[in-house]
Formats: C-alpha cells, structure tokens, sequence
C-alpha cells in the first residue's frame, strides 16, 4: 500500500497519539475543526498500544488493512460498526480490531477470566468450542521425564476437570501470546463466553435485588441509582459510556447523568425505586385508568429536566465537547423512567400503562419487569452459537 498518500493528520495532545488520513477530515465531517465521529477509541486504542499506527482511508481498502504495525482503517466500515455496538466510547477500537486481528488486549483477557469458575465458562460454551477445546488439550504429545508440578497429563477421564481448573485459575501472558499464535479464534470465543458468564450473573444479581426491599434509590453502599448505571447494557446496545453532571460545569435542574446514543443524540433515565405502584384504576370513572402518585411525581420531575436542558441547549452541548471531547445534540433528548413491576400484571392494566405511556411526549414509563426481559433475552443471544 502507498502510504506516501496519507498526508493529513490529527494530534491529540492529551494522549499524545496521531492518526494520519489520506483526505481532509474537516472538508469530509463539515466542522471546523478537524475532528469526527468516534476518534476518542482510536486514539485510546494507541496510548495502549505503543508502537502501532493507524491510518484513516475513504479510497485505499474497502474494509481493513494490515502492514507490520500500520493498521489501515475504512472511516465508513469504522463508523458503521461504532453504530451498531454497545461497547463504551474507549474500547470500540478494540472491538474493531477483535473482528479483524482476532486479538484481545491483555485487558480484556483479564476481564473475560477474572471473576468466574472454570465450571461456568466450561459449561457457557457451545458443543463445537468445547469439543474443540478438548482435542487441541489432547493433542498435546506426553513429554518422556515428566515433572508432575511442570505438565499436565490429559485424558479421557480427566479432561473435563483440567479444561475447568485451567480456565477457574486465569492465564499468564505467556499462555495469551500462546494461544493468540496458535489459534486466535478460539481465545476470542473463551473470551465471548465469560462475557455470557458475566451478563448470566448480572441478571441473577437482579432478580435478587428485586426480592429484597432493602435497596434504596440513592443512598447507601449499593443503591439502585448506581447499580443500574453500572449495568446499563440491560437497556440495549443503543448508549454509550453516561456522562455524569457532575463532570460538566452545568447550574440549574438536571438529571445525574446524559445517556449518549450511537445517533449522536442524548437521551435521559430517571431511576425510582421497584416497588411503587405505577398505575391505578380510576374510582371515580369504572374501567379507567390513572397514574400513581409515584409515577406522576417521576413524570412531572422528568418534564422540569427537559425543560432546563431545553433552556440550556448549547451551553451543554459546548462543556460536553470540552470535558468528554464528544459531539452530542441536546435537540429533544427522550426521557425513560424506571419505577416498579409488572410481574403479575393482567392485561388490563398493562394496556392501561400502554395508553398512558402513548399520552406522555418524549418520555416513557418502564418497569423493572421490562428490564429484567430485557437483560434475559440479551444474555440468550451467544455470539458463537
């Protein structure tokens, strides 16, 4: 490839990286500056990795490509894919390059390992990856002296129980650079399912937390505020990292955090706690139905946000860019609240919530019911099955 065509370039300063474009970035993205969509990742990408370089092209390759340490990216196949996933803005680079290098950080090995037993990852994978697994342990030639704290023997009968203290234990760098060599694709597929281990496990820690009325909504150590921030991929794969007020140097009635969507608009989440009733039958007028105090209080708390972010629109946007270096649109953020269950419900009363929430404009009443749905059908949906 002829990189003698990359003759413009973007320094950013506080992580003292460069990409290089063989187009100018301010006539393609219409700013001033020369900036675009979703830069943060790559250049988070090269402050980890020292040594490598990226390259920005419309024209040179369709997709992806390599040469030594110069990684040739198309800007149009990188921002469709940033659009499409529910990464954090630091690791979608990563993401990328998982697809195409078939690579993990060492970071990411950690995460994917840490935290679970053998016998969960074990059991998290499909048939193929497991099946696999164990032949290439099979494989392994018997050395003639054997030192019994050096080697492992496998067979038949033990096989399953070494594969899970393998995975139970965790891997040093040498057996990542081992694997990564040897068969990159399996390593990403052990990692994909710890990721599975992981979101099973957030969901039982839910279901828990739902039967134990113990949980406040914004005091204590463990309060529902910050868990469901913690966890917010429950809500799909739509937002990016929140954006917390109290990084941006903004007055008035706002709300503790902005959810950035992959469309580049903010949407807004209101966390009450689960058990409030959210609707009730009208006594006065049979068969009709009205919110709660609970949820009218929500409502009318998350009608005085918008207002203020209306009112505030630039000044937001601008302390965005400058604190998180992101282009976000403040124009008529959507606004969801999370406020009790609907387990149980018949069906009068959700399609009474379902005519409610269709009265409200730009906001959306959900339950923790919904969100808990929600996370079981995210976590059955295996990238490898």
């Amino acid at each position: 490839m002829d990189f003698s065509k990359f003759t413009f370039f973007k320094r950013y300063k506080k992580n003292n990286t460069q990409l290089l474009f063989d187009f100018d970035i301010r006539e393609y993205t219409g700013h001033l500056s020369k900036t675009f969509d979703y830069h943060l990742s790559l250049s988070h990408y090269l402050e980890d990795n020292q040594g490598k370089e990226i390259f920005l092209t419309l024209t040179e390759t369709a997709d992806f490509y390599q040469e030594d340490n110069k990684l040739v990216i198309n800007l149009k196949v990188y921002q469709d894919f940033c659009k499409n996933i529910a990464q954090s803005g630091k690791n979608r680079t990563q993401a990328f390059l998982a697809r195409k290098l078939k690579h993990y950080s060492e970071s990411d090995k950690k995460d994917v390992i840490a935290g679970s037993s053998g016998d969960e990852i074990f059991s998290s994978l499909n048939p193929e990856t497991k099946n696999e697994l164990i032949q290439k342990l099979q494989s392994i030639s018997t050395p003639t002296i054997v030192d019994k704290n050096r080697v492992i023997l496998v067979d038949d009968e033990n096989k399953k129980a070494v594969i899970e203290q393998l995975l139970d234990k965790g891997f040093s760098q040498e057996f990542w650079d081992l694997a990564n060599t040897k068969d990159p694709e399996l390593t990403e597929r052990l990692s994909a399912g710890r990721l599975q281990v992981h979101r099973k496990k957030v969901i039982d820690e839910l279901k828990n937390r739902l039967s134990n009325s113990t949980f406040s909504e914004t005091a204590g150590d463990d309060f529902w505020q910050k868990w469901i921030y913690k966890h917010n991929w429950l809500f799909g794969i739509n937002y990016e990292t929140p954006i917390e007020k109290q990084k941006i140097n903004i007055t008035g009635i706002m709300p503790d955090y902005l959810f950035p969507t992959l469309d580049g608009f903010v949407d807004i989440l209101e966390i009450k706690l689960p058990i409030p009733e959210i609707v009730e039958e009208d006594s006065g007028h049979p068969g009709s139905w009205i919110w709660s105090k609970e949820a009218n209080q929500a409502i009318g708390q998350v009608v005085n946000y918008l207002g203020e972010i209306d009112r505030q629109r630039f000044e937001i946007q601008n302390e965005i860019k400058r604190v998180y270096e992101k282009e976000c649109l403040m124009l008529k953020p959507r606004a969801f609240i999370l406020i009790g269950q609907s387990k149980g419900w018949n069906v009068y009363k959700k399609e009474a919530l379902r005519k409610l929430n269709h009265s409200l404009h730009g906001i959306e009443i959900l339950t923790y019911s919904d969100l808990l749905d929600r996370g079981e059908s995210f976590v059955k949906i295996s990238p490898y099955e």
